[in-house]
């Protein structure tokens, strides 16, 4: 299980693993930052796949950078590309996105990820911080 959460800093990130973050700034799904579902995600925000990006725009662009095991920070081109979409358009991705990964056969809560992490996103823009996610094991 992944906790997809906003912290100012990667230093206040670390903190979730000693405590996981709860609350209404938490997201937590099935969905792994390092896993193919988010790489297909990244991919249909961008509209191209992950081998057609530099390094460096891979990593601005929303692969997730492992801060420490356990403990990632999706790219903040990312998280500003997914601030700044509406409803409609995070409708529209759900739909490729589950024929991208076959595991992934429910629109509605693609959907309703999609719509959790912008939320997340939008605060962490408006806060200046950083949309984190972490592993847990229980």
């Amino acid at each position: 299980m992944t906790i997809y959460f906003t912290a100012a800093n990667d230093d206040a990130a670390a903190a979730a693993l000693k405590s996981a973050p709860s609350g209404d700034e938490t997201v937590t799904s099935e969905i792994t930052p390092s896993g193919d579902a988010f790489t297909a995600l990244i991919e249909l925000v961008w509209g191209k796949s992950l081998d057609e990006l530099s390094d460096d725009e891979a990593e601005r662009s929303g692969v997730a950078t492992t801060l420490t095991e356990g403990i990632a920070r999706l790219g903040d081109a990312l998280v500003e590309a997914l601030a700044d979409r509406d409803q409609g358009e995070l409708e529209d991705l759900a739909g490729p996105w589950a024929d991208q990964v076959p595991a992934l056969k429910d629109d509605e809560h693609l959907v309703d990820f999609l719509g959790n992490l912008q939320h997340l996103s939008r605060n962490a823009k408006a806060s200046g911080g950083g949309v984190y996610a972490v592993e847990t094991f229980s």
